[in-house]
Parts: C-alpha cells; sequence; structure tokens
C-alpha cells in the first residue's frame, strides 16, 4: 500500500534571548494512507534531513526518529534530538543560505523511507542563529509565528512588532500590528487566543466582545520564568508575578495579576479551564469563580514542594507532609482542599 505524509504544523521551540539558543525545532505532522485515513496509534520511521540553499541542496544534517501517531494520526518530535545519521544539528550555519526540510517517512516504523517532500525554513534563522547575533538588530525577515488551535488566527512576531492576522468582525481578513516592548521570549496559543511575551510585556492577541480582534497589553513584573495554556486561559509568570489572560464574565478579555510568595520552582500544572502555579511556599489556582469571572486563588504549602498532576479540572500538588487538591465544589466554587499525609510520598498518578 503507498502511503502518503501531510505537514500540519511545525514551529520554533520556546526559547529565551537571553540564554543559549536551545537546539531543536519542535515538529508536528500527521501521516495518512494512500485512501486518505490517517496512520493511528502506530510507530512511524522518519527522516529528518535539513538541505542547503534549495531543495535539492547539500544535506547538511540528517536524524531519524520513531515517534508514535495518536488517535488523529497525529505525532511529536523535535529535530534536533534525534538519531544523527549526517553531520551534527548545532554545527548548522544558520545564517549562510536559506535551510530546507526534507521529511521522509516508513509508515510501518522501519527506515523504508517514501519521499514526502521539502520545504523552505522561513522563521528558523531568527531562533538558532540569535545566539551568534545582536537581538537589537535582528532583521525584520527573520521573524517567529504562533496560531490558535483552531486555524483562526496566526501571529508573526519580530525582535520588534507583533502581527496579528485574522478576520474582522466583518469576516474580512486582515493584518493587527502591535509594537514590543522589552526583548521577544515567546508565545503560547489556545483555541481564541495568543499570548507573545518580552522581558517586560505580555501582548494578548483575540477578539472583544464586539467580535473585533485586537491586542492587550501587560507590562510585567519581575523576570520571566515560563507560559502555560489551558482551555481558554493562557499564564504567563515571573519571578514575582503570575499573569492571566482570559475573558470576564462579561466577554472581555483581560489581564489578571497575582503576587507571588517564595520561589518559583519552574513548573506550572494546567487542567481543563485551570492553570495552577507554584512556590516553595504557595500555590496560585487560576480558573474562573461561580460568577464566571476569572481569578487567583492561593493556598500557603506546608512542606517543600515535590510535584503535581491534573486530570480534568482538578489539579493536586503535594510536599513532603501534605496534598491540596484544588477544583470545583458543587456550588462550583473553586477552592483548595487540604489532606494530611501519612507517611512518605511515592509519587502521584496520573503523572
Amino acid at each position: 500500500m503507498r502511503y502518503s505524509f501531510l505537514l500540519f504544523f511545525f514551529s520554533l521551540i520556546h526559547i529565551s534571548l537571553s540564554a543559549q539558543a536551545p537546539q531543536g525545532i519542535s515538529y508536528q505532522a500527521i501521516a495518512f494512507d494512500s485512501s486518505g485515513d490517517p496512520v493511528i496509534e502506530s510507530t512511524v520511521g522518519v527522516k529528518v534531513s535539513i538541505l542547503d540553499n534549495s531543495v535539492t541542496g547539500t544535506t547538511v544534517y540528517s536524524e531519524t526518529h520513531s515517534p508514535t501517531t495518536n488517535t488523529q494520526g497525529l505525532f511529536n518530535l523535535n529535530i534536533g534530538e534525534g538519531a544523527a545519521t549526517t553531520g551534527s544539528f548545532s554545527n548548522i550555519d544558520w545564517g549562510t543560505n536559506d535551510k530546507f526540510l526534507k521529511i521522509e517517512i516508513d509508515p510501518s516504523g522501519g527506515s523504508n523511507y517514501s519521499i514526502t517532500g521539502s520545504n523552505q525554513l522561513m522563521s528558523v534563522p531568527y531562533a538558532l542563529f540569535s545566539e551568534n547575533t545582536n537581538v537589537d538588530n535582528l532583521p525584520q525577515s527573520a521573524p517567529r509565528t504562533s496560531s490558535n488551535e483552531d486555524g483562526s488566527m496566526l501571529v508573526i512576531y519580530t525582535d520588534s512588532y507583533a502581527y496579528g492576522f485574522t478576520r474582522s468582525s466583518q469576516n474580512i481578513p486582515d493584518w493587527y500590528s502591535q509594537q514590543l516592548s522589552g526583548t521577544p521570549i515567546g508565545a503560547m496559543a489556545t483555541d481564541s487566543s495568543i499570548v507573545v511575551y518580552t522581558d517586560s510585556y505580555a501582548y494578548g492577541f483575540t477578539r472583544s466582545s464586539q467580535n473585533i480582534p485586537d491586542w492587550y497589553s501587560q507590562q510585567l513584573s519581575g523576570t520571566p520564568q515560563d507560559i502555560v495554556a489551558s482551555g481558554n486561559t493562557i499564564v504567563v509568570y515571573t519571578d514575582s508575578y503570575a499573569y492571566g489572560f482570559s475573558r470576564s464574565g462579561q466577554n472581555i478579555p483581560d489581564w489578571y495579576s497575582q503576587q507571588l510568595s517564595g520561589t518559583p520552582q519552574g513548573n506550572t500544572i494546567n487542567g481543563r479551564d485551570v492553570v495552577v502555579v507554584y512556590t516553595d511556599s504557595y500555590a496560585y489556582g487560576f480558573t474562573r469563580s461561580s460568577q464566571n469571572i476569572p481569578d487567583w486563588y492561593s493556598q500557603q504549602l506546608s512542606g517543600t514542594p515535590l510535584g503535581g498532576s491534573a486530570s480534568g479540572d482538578m489539579i493536586v500538588i503535594y510536599t513532603s507532609a501534605y496534598a491540596f487538591g484544588f477544583t470545583r465544589s458543587s456550588q462550583n466554587i473553586p477552592d483548595w482542599y487540604l489532606q494530611q499525609l501519612s507517611g512518605t510520598p511515592q509519587g502521584i498518578s496520573p503523572e
């Protein structure tokens, strides 16, 4: 049976321009068979090659992967983290010539690859070339992108501007620009909004309560640590504050800030429309109240935080002595629920 392969999405992984650029590109794709059906829940063999200058150019790097597809035929991999067969990913000269991505696949999971096409990498040089470049002088022609899950909006951003592409309230496609303050760090998307953040500001792109696309800015206090999304909510947190981007009970997009007590542990946990950020002494849940108003809910922790997990709209953080559950009551009121542990914690399920 002859198989085909359809590119679904690829983008640069989340990076910090103030540190060494990570050597990897996050890649997602869907494998289809000759009948147009996805190859589901199967291990597929994938060979990735970076070509220099053209679709028929010299292979400067190649690697192999054996990812497993999900129930939709989707698989994920990080280019740069596979088994190298040609060259070294860290030695690719992104600043010289255009680079092209070639994907080959064996749907049976082996190495009998079928060539499925090549595409020019348009956004790679900005992130991977930036470690050897003055960030203040990055070219406008080397942007990064982020798209939301339902495909109704996309943001492309440079070192100084973000541009949102979507439809107006009159269903007319258009661009919406936003000047950025500070050095861009990364972006995150949900099915209703996209957030781009720098070392000093976060910018949310979504539709107003009048269905008009617009940008919403939030100045950040402290050094940004990470970004996480859940449902229609995106949270950016620093070493001293957490900021949630969501809609009010009146369907108005807005930012909601929460000062943090203690040192963030570098972990966030997200469930269904709920995000928890925790430090060495407190946990903070961000979700909607019973009046459908986004808000933060704090819980002092007893003991040293060890980790946590999410299931649906429930999140549990546990320490060396206690477990703390964050969810909604029977009256749909978000709250924390405390449980003292007897003995030494062994882990949490699901991980």
